[in-house]
């Protein structure tokens, strides 16, 4: 009895972290771009962002105006800006993040990804430009550079926007990044836990619980892609009544 009560008390104790994420992912938004719209439709938050926002220009603090106060907001911008100019963006970044304060948001920032285009230098250089400036204001940014993305068939025909799983990527690693990742997997190798008898008198066979190995992680603790991992369950054949 009291080796399934911690089997049991491991399982509460795993579904309690994953309603804890689920719950902190409810006072989510999305704000942005176009990449920004497609990331809103995997994810399930509120989306505010829209085509054709730049970092430059009134709309991205419009929309920032527009959300709720207080919310997580993951903030999608950047590539349209490297598909033009990216001099001078100081001010327009300063604005976003001044219009965020005043509005109380925890904010996310993903990165411009890597495109299939002429101008992904740009988007490069300003990938390497919002890794500087933003994390000392305090805004988690997560860089959409990583061979596994670049290099994984995520994007659609014209090379800049993503399907559907590159969008799921770009969600999975942003959630990981600020902190509402999924569960870590049950350390226990192994839970022992009674089955029930047939009669009360017969003897108690017991039915092994076997966990799938947790994920390896990378030397540098860097954030590597999610695998899924199955819960084998084996149980021994129940004893019956003999007499």
């Amino acid at each position: 009895m009291g080796l399934r009560m911690a089997a049991l008390a491991g399982v509460a104790l795993a579904l309690g972290t994953a309603l804890g994420a689920t719950a902190r992912a409810a006072g989510s938004i999305v704000l942005g771009d176009s990449l920004g719209v497609g990331m809103a439709e995997v994810s399930h938050l509120p989306n505010f962002a829209r085509i054709s926002v730049h970092i430059r220009g009134p709309k991205a603090v419009e929309q920032i105006r527009r959300a709720p106060a207080g919310v997580t907001a993951f903030v999608v911008l950047g590539t349209n800006d490297a598909d033009g100019s990216i001099a001078r963006l100081d001010k327009s970044i300063e604005d976003i993040l001044q219009a965020a304060e005043k509005k109380h948001l925890r904010l996310v920032w993903i990165g411009p990804p890597c495109v299939k285009k002429s101008w992904d230098t740009r988007a490069r250089e300003l990938d390497a430009i919002l890794a500087a400036k933003l994390p000392p204001r305090g805004v988690i940014y997560v860089p959409m550079r990583d061979p596994a993305f670049c290099n994984g068939g995520m994007h659609d025909h014209d090379g800049v926007h993503l399907k559907n799983k590159g969008y799921l990527y770009m969600w999975d690693k942003a959630r990981r990044m600020a902190g509402l990742g999924a569960p870590a997997p049950l350390t226990t190798g192994s839970v022992v836990a009674a089955a029930l008898p047939a009669n009360p008198a017969a003897p108690t066979p017991t039915a092994q619980f076997q966990l799938a190995a947790g994920p390896p992680t990378n030397a540098g603790g860097s954030w590597r892609e999610p695998k899924i991992y199955v819960l084998h369950v084996k149980r021994a054949a129940t004893i019956s009544d003999t007499n």
